[in-house]
């Protein structure tokens, strides 16, 4: 008998573990989506609006049963990023799911790409810091706060409470051992175009961001100049706006870009050197190892998914790896997988590997020498050693690739494709990759 209680009480020890889900009011003056409601395990969870998407968040650990509700007729529906074969069902204006571990998702109703829902299902937070120590600058949960600019000084953390909004901008300059974190929400649609970054990180090191969501860029999101040693883990952007770069790594050494989710109108990552029209130092440092992995990336009508470029004003740019990411949507006509190479920079050793492309309407793969209208250097660069492993790319287009040297003296050379497949067809040559080359020598097909 003693044995059976002990169990019992084990199960349901567990049982209350697994079910852990931590929801989070909103603030009073808080905008709610008008086309979406949102519950999890039953409990009502509010979903935010912005210009381009509705957003919803928890954190969570175990297994939870979501429920989203359109206020309109659904026809079908999908889950995204595919890859989580996430298999929701649909009862009349309903779509439920469950799921047992964090994701960044989007459910988009009647194929209806303006105004998706995202569901940011974060796991348990971790670091909570004390908001009575004086190295931390806390923004609490249930308000809307303006602090204007905060300017961040070395070991201290800015943590944004789960259910608070702060319209704001971070700074920092020539600082060491920062962290942005929390479950909150950063929101910039108060700014004009091009007024502030929400968060601008500037010849520092040590620095983690991590958790929040970022809305509403009217500048680049969240970028690193001339810094060091910066994490971006579990971070969100939700924009639709000109000139909202995602996150912005120029100049910059060993970044590391994790579990990151990024919705933008312009370039989703952009890996740049020698950027100085909005600082007043030198940025024209050597990028080095940069990663940016296991993250979902939604690049729209401007831009790139992934760039390197077209500001390459350095020796070098190398030792790049893109990794385990899925592309939902590359909607413009520009590039997924995209190289520009605008200065004199020898942009080398780069790898995408185990990259699931959904969506691509612009080109594919779009490498290119050239002088172009950011350009500054009066010498062109190159491009040496790229590799492509396990890529798939599916959608309802055909996308075409092009590897556009500039001369016979500044050339792609060392590209490798290894297991790319298209539309179910693995790609064995540059025909059947519909790639154009010029001044492009050594593209090897594994």
């Amino acid at each position: 008998m003693k044995k059976y209680l002990i169990s019992v009480l084990l199960f349901t020890s567990f049982s209350l573990q697994a079910q852990k889900l931590v929801t989070y009011n909103a603030p009073e003056g808080a905008e709610a989506a008008p086309e979406f409601e949102l519950e999890v395990n039953g409990r009502p969870v509010f979903v935010y609006n912005t210009r381009n998407a509705a957003v919803a968040y928890f954190s969570f650990e175990g297994k939870v049963e979501v429920k989203v509700t359109f206020l309109a007729k659904v026809y079908d529906f999908d889950i995204r990023p595919k890859s989580r074969n996430i298999a929701g069902e649909l009862y009349r204006n309903q779509v439920r799911f469950s799921i047992d571990k964090p994701e960044h998702l989007s459910v988009e109703i009647n194929k209806n790409l303006k105004r998706p829902l995202f569901i940011f299902a974060n796991p348990l937070e971790k670091e909570v810091p004390n908001k009575a120590d004086k190295n931390v600058i806390f923004f609490e949960a249930g308000k809307i706060h303006y602090p204007g600019e905060v300017m961040i000084q070395s070991n201290q953390t800015v943590y944004i409470e789960g259910g608070a909004i702060v319209r704001g901008h971070f700074m920092t300059d020539k600082v060491r051992n920062i962290r942005i974190a929390g479950r909150g929400i950063l929101d910039n649609s108060h700014y004009n175009k091009g007024q502030h970054r929400p968060i601008e990180i500037n010849q520092s090191e040590d620095v983690r961001i991590e958790g929040i969501i970022l809305t509403e860029s009217r500048h680049w999101s969240c970028a690193s100049h001339a810094s060091k040693n910066v994490t971006y883990d579990n971070l969100k952007i939700v924009s639709s706006n000109d000139w909202d770069d995602g996150i912005d790594i120029v100049a910059s050494q060993h970044v590391l870009v994790n579990n990151c989710f990024i919705q933008t109108k312009d370039d989703c990552i952009a890996i740049k050197a020698g950027v100085n029209y909005f600082t007043k130092f030198n940025s024209s440092s050597n990028v080095d190892n940069v990663v940016v992995q296991n993250s979902v990336l939604w690049n729209g009508v401007w831009g790139n998914g992934i760039e390197i470029g077209f500001e390459t004003r350095a020796d070098t740019i190398k030792n790049i790896i893109f990794r385990n990411c899925d592309l939902i949507h590359v909607e413009g006509p520009e590039g997924t997988f995209t190289i520009h190479n605008g200065d004199r920079a020898v942009v080398k050793n780069v790898l995408y590997e185990d990259i699931r492309v959904e969506d691509s309407r612009g080109w594919l793969i779009d490498f290119k020498i050239l002088n172009s209208s950011y350009s500054k250097d009066k010498v062109r660069g190159k491009i040496e050693d790229v590799r492509f492993r396990n890529i798939t790319v599916e959608g309802d287009i055909s996308p075409y690739s092009q590897l556009i040297g500039f001369d016979e003296n500044h050339r792609i050379t060392g590209v490798v494709i290894e297991n790319f497949v298209i539309h179910g067809t693995k790609i064995n040559s540059t025909y059947n990759g519909m790639i154009t080359t010029i001044h492009a020598d050594d593209i090897v097909f594994k």
